[in-house]
């Protein structure tokens, strides 16, 4: 008998935004003058490392 695990090809798309407030409350304000995907990637950034954002990180 062969017991196989099937893994999904792309991991869940997750909403960067919830998650983010969810972790650490409210939005910075700031992050509503990036561009989209410059925000995507900083909440990104700001999730990996388990700290939220602060204005430094914009630069």
């Amino acid at each position: 008998m062969v017991l196989t695990l099937e893994l999904p090809i792309r991991p869940a798309r997750i909403d960067l935004f919830a998650t983010y407030e969810s972790r650490f409350g409210a939005l910075p304000g700031w992050l509503d003058e990036t561009q989209p995907e410059e925000a995507r990637a900083l909440l990104r950034l700001a999730l990996r490392r388990g700290a939220p954002l602060v204005p430094a990180d914009l630069s």
